[in-house]
């Protein structure tokens, strides 16, 4: 303490500080060089998060532009069905596809409403075009399961617009449709090709037994026919009009009743709780048809008086 403010103090101070500057230049130096390794690392690490969070967001563009087409094709889809339900003449329920199965043993659809929303087997579905789709085969509470008339179990009676000669037509396994004992003359079948044939939705006549198509759906177009000038009936090849491998949406009738009726009365029943009044054109020993209530686009037809074995 007594010499620290001497010259020689002051110079052993100026000769310690000389050299330790390049000792504390070169901790500084590496502290410097440690701390900007360390923020190099944490700007690299900042980058890449942002790197990756850019590429998520990407990848989410992307597919949200992949799936334009098909959102743009929903909606297409969607307008062009809820405009079908109000041009036709029945009552319909819209139901989406959610499953197809259009392989060989089975064609089949299966749609997004069941017996909850008031489906029932055997109804009938058409597409947005009204071309017949086929009908209801099973009904769950929240989906059904449509059979489809390519299906070679599916059979319906059709008709020939031009001619009006009426056939069956039933699916196949190509998936094309085979119309068969088409009621109609060689040289005229050979004037069928390019023809569109709808549903016949007939019933037989003296029972209550109508068609469970309704009348004039329609089915598809004549692409080929066989005539032969031997056989009193011919056959044809029918494309389905409908779209039914690609629909997304359906419409099924709900309003349509068709099949198998109760059994007429017989004539004994008929004769012994009726009685023809004057000037009545019944005969005795028969029974007039009962009346029909025509569905909705079915042609009136005249009241037919059937004959009736008498008692």
């Amino acid at each position: 303490m007594g010499v620290s403010g001497t010259k020689p103090a002051h110079d052993l101070e100026a000769a310690v500080n000389w050299a330790a500057v390049p000792v504390e230049s070169a901790i500084t130096s590496a502290a410097d060089t440690v701390g900007s390794y360390i923020s190099a690392l944490t700007q690299i690490d900042r980058l890449a998060s942002k790197n990756k969070q850019l590429t998520d967001e990407n990848v989410t563009l992307q597919e949200e532009l992949d799936r334009m087409p098909s959102i743009s094709k929903l909606s297409d889809d969607w307008t062009k069905i809820t405009a079908a339900a109000a041009g036709i003449p029945y009552q319909t329920t819209a139901v989406r596809v959610i499953v197809r199965d259009i392989s060989v043993g089975a064609r089949t659809l299966v749609v997004n409403k069941g017996g909850n929303d008031g489906l029932v087997e055997g109804q009938v579905v058409i597409d947005a075009g009204g071309a017949l789709v086929g009908r209801i085969q099973t009904v769950d509470p929240t989906a059904a399961k449509i059979l489809l008339i390519s299906d070679f179990t599916a059979v319906v009676v059709g008709k020939e617009v031009k001619s009006g000669a009426v056939g069956t037509v039933q699916g196949s396994i190509s998936g094309q449709l085979q119309m068969t004992g088409v009621d109609v003359a060689p040289d005229v079948a050979k004037t069928l090709k390019g023809q569109p044939v709808v549903t016949a939705g007939e019933f037989l006549a003296c029972t209550n037994d109508t068609s469970p198509y309704p009348p004039g759906l329609l089915i598809g177009t004549i692409t080929s026919v066989t005539s032969d000038p031997n056989a009193v009936v011919q056959s044809a090849t029918v494309a389905p009009a409908a779209h039914l491998t690609d629909a997304t949406f359906l419409l099924v009738i709900t309003d349509y009743k068709g099949g198998f009726g109760p059994a007429l009365p017989s004539a004994s029943a008929a004769a012994s709780g009726s009685s023809a009044g004057p000037g009545s054109s019944v005969k005795p020993g028969s029974s007039p048809s009962p009346a029909r209530t025509a569905q909705p686009g079915a042609s009136a037809s005249p009241i037919t008086v059937c004959a009736t074995p008498a008692p």
